[in-house]
């Protein structure tokens, strides 16, 4: 499960991974942050966006390079037992 807040710690929704794409979660908040492309988001936090894509479509974004995009947009990550 994906709880994404902004940074000031209102929970504006949560988002469980088994049931929707990360994909999708990544383009709900990048909605909210006022970004419209992975390309955008990929030069936010440094990377390549062929390397960003990659690991999109790879299923093999890091745990450490999920955290740092969800910042960039001013989220935060919240790992919740289930």
């Amino acid at each position: 499960m994906l709880i994404y807040t902004l940074s000031g710690g209102v929970q504006l929704n949560t988002i469980d991974l088994g049931e929707v794409e990360l994909k999708l979660a990544l383009r709900l908040m990048m909605s909210e942050a006022g970004l419209n492309t992975f390309k955008e988001l990929a030069a936010n936090v440094g990377m390549k966006e062929t390397t960003f894509r990659s690991a999109l479509s790879n299923d093999s974004v890091r745990y450490r390079d999920l955290q740092k995009i969800a910042e960039s947009m001013g989220y935060t990550l919240v790992l919740q037992k289930k």
